[in-house]
């Protein structure tokens, strides 16, 4: 890839503490078990609270779904590619960590949604698929003048009390009628979130959400709230060269702050000992202490495996034992030129394999000026994602899941590389407590959190105890 110059990487970190960070803590040291950006922004907390931290990763390297992999000789985001602009909590991280110039939008086409008898354009005024302007054009045309007035009664008809445990389905079936939610709402959210609307939280696709939408009386009326308050522009943004650049970055500032970073290094249990905790390490051979002795830990890992961590203590989360598989195709085809079906594809439906598309260099500009030259001006990044059971190759399905979304029948031999990576389901699930127990602390996914824009906003105000 095309080296970021000094300008493009933006002034040097500022190491003082970020604001809303607490003041010194009485643990003073702590082990944060997890390497992904949730462990790094705990590490890195705790670290500006004067603490002595060990980070321990069970993997070769850091960053779970934030890292990057090389694909067709390209550097590229092996997870997350793009973070929600809301409340400007990960503007406020990029700024600190010198990555603030870095920052790029996707490019303006809207993402298409594909179902078993229909292919449409999303409108493009929407809010994790909530009409914002139901009786607009674009909306009209995916819902019928029907769908468009039944899903703007929400504006009108009062709401009274909200539940703040009510399902997204549930409520926004009962306030937007049917079509709002299965040809708008269903196939944005359960592609990001990897769960049915009915067995959702509105909680859990925005904190505070029930309460707002009872405050303004809409679900309409809360989602243009939030959806105004977000950065100007688009909900999401990238970061130019990848969106690993943002744990590359907090890992150099962790161990610029004294942090000790240990990969290959599993933990298989925490235990209490003494006035605090034992971390068992599995040690791999590679002169790494079998256990580890601090006043506080903290654990960044998926749900299920914290609970395994400490089963007495850590309840199991309801959904979190299924996976997810990102695969990637670089391919040479010149009728994706024109970005026919947008930015990417969303599935609603027994359609294909895969949930969700990314045309990822019709989205993002940068990425295309890496991989499109005078040799190959016809070479594009796809991105498709699966839930799988643990250890399922999907791979072979790719070629003709994107055929099938993009509209556009691709060749065998038009792919220049692929690769599938497996993750843990992040889908968001509730946690009883994110302090279960004295110096015991839940961040990331063990605390129920997904997504960049939720755990740096988490981060801003843990309280370690």
């Amino acid at each position: 890839m095309t080296p970021v110059t000094a300008d493009q990487q933006g002034p040097a970190p500022d190491y003082s503490a970020p604001r809303g960070y607490i003041g010194p803590l009485e643990r003073k040291t702590w082990v944060v078990v997890g390497g992904g950006i949730g462990g790094l922004l705990a590490a890195r907390h705790l670290a500006h609270c004067g603490v002595d931290v060990t980070l321990l990763e069970e993997s070769d390297s850091l960053g779970g779904r934030v890292s990057s992999h090389v694909v067709g000789g390209f550097d590229l985001d092996a997870g997350a590619e793009s973070f929600a602009t809301r409340a400007g909590s990960v503007a406020t991280l990029l700024g600190e960590l010198g990555l603030a110039d870095a920052v790029v939008s996707p490019e303006a086409d809207p993402a298409w949604v594909v179902t078993p008898g229909r292919a449409y354009p999303l409108p493009k005024t929407g809010w994790l698929g909530i009409p914002l302007r139901p009786l607009r054009r674009d909306v009209r045309a995916v819902l019928g003048w029907r769908g468009s007035i039944r899903a703007s009664c929400d504006i009108f008809r009062p709401i009274g009390k909200v539940d703040p445990y009510v399902t997204v389905g549930k409520i926004a079936r009962e306030r937007l009628g049917a079509k709002a939610v299965n040809l708008l709402m269903r196939p944005v959210i359960s592609g990001i979130y990897s769960r049915a609307l009915e067995d959702l939280p509105l909680a859990a696709i925005a904190p505070g959400l029930p309460q707002d939408v009872q405050d303004h009386g809409s679900i309409i009326k809360a989602a243009r709230s939030r959806r105004s308050v977000s950065a100007a522009g688009s909900a999401v943004q990238g970061i130019y060269g990848g969106v690993a650049r943002v744990t590359e970055a907090l890992a150099a500032e962790v161990e610029a702050l004294g942090v000790t970073i240990r990969t290959d290094a599993p933990a298989s249990a925490v235990v209490p000992y003494a006035e605090g905790w034992r971390v068992h390490i599995d040690a791999k051979g590679l002169g790494v202490a079998r256990n580890l002795e601090a006043d506080g830990v903290t654990i960044a890992v998926p749900g299920a495996a914290a609970h395994e961590l400490q089963p007495d203590i850590i309840g199991r989360p309801e959904i979190d034992d299924r996976f997810v598989a990102l695969v990637t195709l670089v391919v040479d085809e010149p009728a994706l030129d024109s970005a026919p079906r947008g930015t990417g594809v969303l599935v609603s439906g027994d359609v294909t394999r895969a949930k969700a598309l990314t045309h990822a260099t019709a989205k993002w500009a940068w990425l295309a000026s890496e991989v499109q030259t005078d040799e190959h001006p016809h070479r594009h990044v796809l991105r498709l994602s699966y839930t799988i059971e643990q250890g399922e190759n999907v791979e072979g399905y790719a070629l003709d899941d994107a055929s099938r979304l993009l509209g556009v029948n691709l060749a065998p031999d038009s792919v220049v590389a692929s690769s599938q990576v497996e993750w843990h389901d992040a889908a968001p699930a509730k946690v009883g407590s994110l302090n279960p127990a004295p110096g015991l602390h839940l961040v990331g996914s063990a605390a129920g959190l997904s997504g960049i824009a939720a755990i740096v906003a988490a981060d801003a105000v843990a309280d370690y105890r």
